[in-house]
């Protein structure tokens, strides 16, 4: 993972590029992540972050990466892909809910009630999720007190600028060079 920082105070940029390197291991997305830059001002205050992340797989069937059979009172559902379990049992929790989806082994769950044809015809959206655990990594970052925003997010770039007080137009203005930079490097 290749790490640009720019700061005015070379202890806390260490700091920060330590606390992320470790989130990122928190978070699962060591692998994820192709390149960050750091714009840490805090005489400004100025916390800016940018990250790209490697290509996400597009959609998957659950039917590609589980092996699904109707059985009384609901459906099984044995996961082949170890690699998409996090995601799958997160989905059917979200739509089935907690009470409704047991996981009986690492990679078995039953889902209680629910038909099998709804299962085989359900999705995973591999980059949705990447996106969502950018985000947590970045939220897990920001400085306290930083609550003023400004983000910019495309298919593999997340862009945060952040401070504590209102948010300069230079600083918007930095943050979206910076996001473009990263989709050409």
């Amino acid at each position: 993972m290749k790490i640009e920082v720019e700061g005015t105070e070379k202890y806390g940029t260490d700091s920060y590029v330590d606390l992320f390197n470790g989130i990122l291991l928190d978070v699962g997305l060591t692998r994820m992540v192709e390149a960050v830059r750091f714009v840490i001002k805090p005489s400004d205050p100025l916390f800016l972050i940018s990250i790209r992340t490697r290509k996400a797989p597009g959609l998957v069937k659950v039917s590609d990466i589980a092996d699904i059979s109707a059985t009384e009172g609901g459906t099984m559902v044995t996961i082949r892909d170890e690699t998409y379990a996090p995601t799958l049992i997160s989905v059917l929790w979200q739509k089935y809910g907690r009470e409704r989806v047991d996981q009986l082994t690492r990679l078995e769950l039953f889902c209680r009630g629910v038909p099998e044809k709804e299962i085989l015809d359900l999705g995973l959206d591999p980059g949705e999720e990447l996106k969502s655990k950018i985000l947590d990594a970045i939220w897990r970052l920001l400085p306290e007190g930083f609550k003023i925003r400004h983000n910019i997010s495309s298919e593999r770039i997340t862009t945060v600028a952040a401070t504590e007080h209102e948010m300069k137009k230079e600083w918007i203005e930095m943050a979206e060079k910076i996001h473009s930079e990263m989709e050409v490097d």
